[in-house]
């Protein structure tokens, strides 16, 4: 029996009010607005296990990591964050005939799987994007975001791959080199 997961917090609302609390006299600033895609992936990889922490609901990840994001925007979680890919993409590849119900609690990894399954061209574009800009991937040029997105969407059509969102994101990482 699968656990209810809902869907993941705003994480630009959550930046601004952990920023408002860190931060009460000066606007959000660019460089943390700009992330919080990154932020979003570093919260679901934590959410899931992927940094060898347990798992934990992702909105209390949101609301725990928040502050830290703010203050060192997130640079902290980035050495680890292609590591926590991998690991994310090996477990989702060993569980993909398993049902959510296996996954227990693990919101973290059910969301993960459900967002890959949706889209798993785009999603794998942009988390491999935000592993390999660490999260500065709109103010890089357009061509770095089209070089992913070509890398994932030759991943999608290969044979062995076809029909399998969770082998999309395993090629795709491969393909970029992590």
């Amino acid at each position: 029996m699968a656990v209810e997961c809902g869907p993941l917090p705003d994480a630009r609302e959550e930046l601004a009010q952990a920023w408002q609390a860190f931060q009460p006299d000066r606007p959000l600033t660019f460089s943390i607005a700009i992330r919080r895609r990154l932020f979003a992936f570093q919260v679901l990889l934590i959410s899931a296990g992927m940094y060898d922490e347990p798992p934990s609901a992702p909105a209390a990840v949101y609301a725990q990591y928040a502050p830290q994001f703010v203050r060192d925007f997130g640079m902290s979680r980035n050495p680890g964050l292609t590591g926590a890919l991998a690991n994310l993409s090996e477990t989702l590849q060993q569980a993909r005939e398993r049902s959510e119900g296996d996954f227990g609690n693990n919101c973290g990894l059910i969301l993960a799987r459900r967002m890959l399954h949706e889209d798993a061209v785009n999603v794998s574009t942009d988390w491999v994007l935000q592993t390999v800009t660490w999260g500065f991937a709109p103010t890089f040029q357009e061509s770095i975001h089209q070089l992913v997105h070509d890398h994932a969407q030759t991943c999608s059509s290969e044979p062995d791959v076809e029909g399998v969102p969770e082998a999309v994101l395993g090629c795709t990482i491969r393909r970029v080199g992590l």
